[in-house]
């Protein structure tokens, strides 16, 4: 057993503060005229009538202050008690527990999910307030509407991973000799079809390269044969579609996760466990396979793919290619009969490229899986791929050569036309410098930037050491280097002026990695105007500049063009064209060039921009970097941080190089920039038998015999399918409606028994408080229980448990300073989104999260989960039809209301225990109502009610005025759907009854 020093600090410090307040409330309420020497002797000040029994002040003796402090002794040892079991109780473990089965099983899953996802949140706070400083702002509650989008998405790719390794699911055995046969298919959302598919056939043992621009239709092939897009996305499909041997509409992913592994993009956004070793071997914990069997397994994996050694990391420290390598073995853990892989090169350095491409070709060729690639770099899968399908113009075609649409032509032919000049490999020849205005020639421009000997540490790791850059006005610089080599780190300097960096001002501008976090507002227009305001430019100024950054790059090479309109017409059009959309929906590129337009709408000297083309298809690249040519064309510096060889030749006049943190120019030995149109294409020759691996007749029986070693038995799930309306179900939904309904009434008894005892015969009075206090959890555990049915989807699970975190995180930072309570804004806006019983067990989770967290569990915690769960389930219950700005103002109102009813119920439990005996505002058991109750209320008013409750209602409203619109459109867009919408009535495939909350 070990001892967790925080929460014993933690009830330590709430004991001591609890015996101070208990002495405060008995000096200010004239409750310490004893016996011993008189110390203050001050007046007693009776309050008018009707209270005229309170007295406020009074004398201060030393056996009164002695009383007082005795008093509240056996509180504060209950408190130290509950300190100390928390200190000794592994409670991450219980929540592991009770996450594998039992009446809170989803509700446990949940909290373990949070659990995990909260550093990973703590590193988002901080990367969305680091993004908030490079825009001038000064974060605030501001800063909760990009954290929230990023938990949303971290919600929605939680979500799927989750679906796709068993949550809630049966386990169904496939038919190895057909991963994947496909005809007269078409796939879409409500009434646009997105994908069609005449005819698909995949055999076992080889590796299928998918090629397509962004947009084109490669994901949602991918989800549309793993599932996610009927069973979690909303789609519809047509036609024959079937998956291991199983109808892929009828069958939901959670069904095959044993038989179908998917790798999705941004694999750490779908990372459920803290460790690597927990991640990789969570579909094999979710079916129940027995602990020991589970490890040797995780371990058998992650030796074949080469990760052993990180198997005690935690998966937040993992870099990109680390993260895509564990995602690869947690695909791929139960052995499966296809395996089904999103973009995993993207962000990679040239080494770990090569590192996953060969194992994705083993996977096919050794190990007889069928392997599904859809990636932009289609020339790295070059050698291991044994067919090539290219998704373009909404259909899904067989290609023996190079897909133009993929980028390899286009690419190659913007290298060309932007006047690089290359030469072999490690032989890259000086090129002429471009001025200020775009012409070529011996350059003269003023130094933008000049930084020596600038030196940054990660604790004790040196990321930058001593690396000195100048940068000139017009310049065109990228950075190389390796993940992990420091080139974020030295932007970052740049941008800041740490690290002996000088001092940027104004004049250095910087585009994150996760340049997204840019965005605080809900439309682009908002975003220009914020920009302009900040920058003290003309309105429309940074959105007619961002138009013109989009004209620009969808201009030809080599065409000649004439000048755009320019202006109040630029400014229309931008409008009508993006103005009006949510930033995070536009296109990866186009988000690019908006945080470009923004962090340049100040004209800075420099412009500093980390990874500009990762996840992005060549024509998106050539988007960016044309949006570049255009800032150094103005005489902007731009120097960019990327992996991306073809990029860097085609943008930069010279190309620097990262490595272990010394920076210098590019060297033979390091990243080369040739040309892609050397890259070699796959052709039919790729195609032929001889380079496919082991023939479709012996992979069955390889990969029969590898899943038959953990034929272990399984652990009852939960049903996967929608549930038949009948006698049974309808007599459960009553059992929980009843339950929820005695719950929430015990739960008021519990708070209002003061009030109550008065009706308590004399002799049981005493024991009132003893009853609360045990009614409370007991009514938390009937609640939970009823409620823990609608956890039972991957998608509410997820939505739960990282909105969860944020709110634990949130409280943790907030609570206690004068009153402050951020966390009401963030329940308000998603029990109006998402429901009252979904807000009711966002409520408690938080709370719970966070008692867990700092060591806060106490006999006040189900008061608290209660009280929370209340104040986001009454917003659920408001009315649905207000929209826009009435909306804002109702859901103010609420919170003003919701702030001050918080600190009445709270304090009405409480009030007894914290003021104790002796005092003019003591609770009086068996006392008349009127006295009790205006004895309360006086205490309320000046404990709770003019400061804390106030303040509390102050920063709700301010918070909801400030990102309700952009949190509740943010909520509303990750709500999940009920019933897909599709053009035909037979194609219509309804999603699981527990998909909506």
């Amino acid at each position: 057993m070990t001892l967790r020093p925080g929460p014993l600090r933690a009830a330590a410090a709430l004991a001591v503060g609890f015996i101070v307040v208990r002495v405060v409330y008995r000096v200010l309420f004239h409750g310490v005229d004893g016996d011993g020497i008189l110390l203050l002797d001050l007046p007693a000040y009776p309050m008018p009538p009707p209270l005229a029994h309170v007295e406020l002040l009074g004398p201060v003796t030393t056996g009164g202050l002695a009383s007082a402090a005795l008093s509240a002794v056996p509180i504060a040892a209950v408190i130290l008690a509950f300190g100390l079991l928390n200190a000794l109780v592994d409670l991450p473990r219980l929540l592991a527990r009770g996450a594998r089965s039992g009446p809170f099983h989803g509700l446990a899953r949940a909290l373990a999910v949070a659990w995990a996802t909260l550093p990973a949140l703590v590193d988002g706070v901080r990367a969305v307030r680091f993004a908030q400083r490079l825009r001038g702002d000064r974060g605030g509650l501001r800063v909760l509407s990009p954290v929230l989008e990023r938990t949303i998405e971290r919600a929605t790719a939680l979500a799927a991973a989750l679906e796709l390794r068993g949550y809630a699911g049966r386990g169904l055995d496939g038919d190895c000799a057909h991963p994947v046969v496909v005809r007269d298919a078409a796939a879409g959302f409500a009434d646009r079809t997105v994908l069609t598919m005449p005819e698909l056939t995949l055999s076992p043992g080889e590796l299928v390269a998918l090629a397509g621009a962004t947009g084109a239709g490669k994901s949602t092939l991918l989800r549309t044969l793993s599932g996610l897009h009927t069973h979690v996305d909303g789609g519809w499909t047509s036609g024959t579609i079937d998956v291991v041997g199983l109808d892929r509409r009828a069958t939901p992913p959670r069904d095959t996760s044993r038989t179908v592994g998917v790798v999705l993009q941004q694999p750490r956004e779908s990372f459920a466990a803290a460790r690597v070793d927990e991640e990789i071997g969570l579909s094999l914990e979710l079916r129940g396979v027995a602990p020991v069997l589970r490890a040797a397994r995780v371990r058998e994996v992650a030796e074949r793919v080469g990760i052993t050694d990180l198997l005690d990391r935690r998966v937040r420290d993992l870099s990109a290619g680390e993260a895509t390598l564990v995602a690869i073995a947690a695909a791929i853990v139960e052995h499966p009969i296809l395996l089904l892989v999103d973009e995993p090169l993207a962000d990679l350095d040239h080494a770990t490229r090569a590192r996953i491409v060969a194992l994705l070709g083993a996977l096919a060729h050794d190990a007889g899986m069928c392997v599904v690639v859809a990636e932009h770099r289609i020339d790295a899968l070059a050698d291991v791929a044994d067919r090539l399908l290219a998704v373009e113009g909404a259909g899904v075609f067989e290609s023996a050569g190079v897909v133009e649409s993929a980028g390899v032509v286009e690419s190659a032919r913007a290298v060309e036309s932007a006047g690089v000049e290359t030469a072999t490999p490690g032989e890259r020849r000086p090129v002429a410098f471009r001025n200020a205005d775009g012409a070529a020639g011996t350059p003269t421009p003023a130094v933008a930037l000049r930084a020596d000997a600038v030196t940054v540490r990660h604790g004790e790791r040196v990321a930058v050491d001593a690396a000195a850059i100048a940068l000139r006005a017009g310049e065109r610089v990228a950075l190389t280097g390796s993940n992990g080599a420091g080139k974020s780190s030295l932007l970052v300097a740049l941008a800041t002026g740490t690290g002996g960096a000088p001092a940027p001002g104004r004049r250095v501008a910087l585009v994150p990695d996760a340049s997204d976090d840019l965005f605080v507002r809900d439309t682009v227009a908002a975003e220009c105007r914020r920009a302009d305001r900040r920058a003290s430019a003309a309105p429309g100024t940074t959105l007619a500049r961002f138009a013109r950054l989009l004209e620009r790059a969808e201009r030809s090479p080599g065409r000649a063009t004439t000048e755009h309109t320019t202006g109040q017409a630029t400014e229309r059009a931008a409008l009508d064209a993006w103005g009006g959309r949510h930033p995070r929906d536009l296109s990866a590129g186009e988000r690019r060039c908006l945080a470009i337009a923004l962090q340049t709408a100040d004209r800075p000297a420099v412009l500093l921009v980390d990874e500009p083309t990762r996840g992005l298809d060549p024509h998106a690249r050539d988007l960016v970097r044309r949006a570049l040519e255009a800032q150094a064309d103005a005489g902007t510096a731009v120097l960019v941080a990327t992996h991306d060889a073809a990029f860097a030749a085609a943008l930069a006049d010279r190309i620097l190089h990262m490595h272990n943190g010394l920076l210098t120019a590019a060297a033979p030995d390091t990243e080369h920039t040739p040309s892609l149109s050397a890259a070699a294409p796959i052709t039919a020759h790729t195609l032929s038998p001889s380079a496919a691996a082991p023939t479709a007749t012996r992979a069955p029986a390889s990969l029969g015999a590898a899943r038959a070693t953990l034929a272990t038995p399984t652990a009852p799930t939960n049903p996967s399918t929608p549930t038949i309306p009948g006698a049974a179900s309808r007599r459960r939904a009553s059992w929980r409606t009843v339950a929820l309904a005695v719950g929430q009434l015990a739960a008021i008894a519990a708070f209002a028994w003061p009030l109550a005892a008065a009706a308590v015969p004399a002799q049981a009075q005493d024991a009132v408080p003893v009853i609360a206090l045990s009614l409370a959890p007991l009514a938390v555990v009937v609640v939970l229980a009823a409620l823990d049915a609608s956890v039972r989807s991957a998608h509410t699970l997820a939505l739960l448990a990282v909105l969860a975190a944020i709110g634990a995180a949130v409280r943790i930072a907030s609570t206690g300073v004068g009153g402050v309570e951020a966390l009401f804004v963030l329940l308000i806006l998603a029990g109006r989104a998402l429901g009252p019983r979904f807000g009711l067990l966002l409520g408690a989770a938080s709370i719970a999260l966070s008692a867990l967290l700092w060591g806060g569990v106490g006999p006040w915690l189900p008061f608290q989960m209660f009280a929370c769960g209340w104040v986001a389930a009454g917003a659920g219950l408001l009315p649905r039809r207000l929209r826009g700005a009435a909306e804002i103002v109702v859901l103010c109102v609420y919170g003003i209301l919701a702030s001050y009813l918080f600190g009445l119920v709270m304090n009405l439990w409480f009030w007894p225990f914290a003021v104790g005996g002796d005092t003019s505002i003591s609770y009086v058991p068996g006392g008349p109502l009127g006295e009790n109750l205006g004895n309360f209320l006086v205490y309320t008013l000046v404990t709770s009610t003019a400061t804390w409750d106030t303040l509390r209602a102050v920063t709700t409203v301010v918070g909801i005025a400030l990102v309700g619109r952009a949190v509740l459109a943010s909520l509303r867009r990750a709500k999940p759907v009920a019933t897909p919408a599709s053009p035909t009535r037979a194609s219509r495939v309804p999603l699981p009854a527990e998909a909506s909350c």
